[in-house]
């Protein structure tokens, strides 16, 4: 079944099955991605997902584990790869923030610089910080 082949008019409940996959798929692409690992947390996660699938099969009617188009395989592929490099991108940043942080520049403020400038720019800061952590935690499965 190629994407021409399927129908526009989704039900609520396939969208809300779909989400859940989705979710499902990307919870096992953090735990794969994410450094110490084990196998079983990353097998758990793989069945959590082919559960949510077959889940989302059910709901749509279609027959769990067909096979996938050329297209459909490539998307996955390509996909699976983005969140990967999303992961990596977010530890890269968290680091980047962290070391900004540990050269105890960003508290202090340069004679020329305006006071609420300043007060914003430690609040960006400090609100990536927040955002970073709470996605690293995910990552982490925490």
């Amino acid at each position: 079944m190629t994407s021409t082949d399927t129908k526009a008019d989704y039900t609520a409940e396939e969208i809300k099955a779909y989400e859940a996959y989705l979710s499902a798929l990307a919870e096992h692409n953090i735990t794969c991605a994410r450094a110490g690992a084990t196998t079983k947390q990353k097998m758990d996660a793989a069945f959590a997902a082919d559960r949510a699938l077959k889940h989302f099969f059910e709901v749509a009617g279609h027959t769990p584990h067909s096979t996938r188009s050329p297209e459909d395989i490539r998307t996955i592929e390509r996909m699976t790869k983005e969140m990967g490099d999303m992961v990596e991108a977010t530890r890269s940043a968290w680091s980047m923030i962290r070391a900004a942080d540990s050269m105890r520049v960003i508290e202090y403020r340069a004679s020329n610089v305006d006071q609420d400038d300043h007060n914003a720019c430690v609040c960006l800061i400090q609100d990536a910080e927040v955002i970073l952590r709470k996605l690293i935690a995910k990552a982490d499965g925490a």
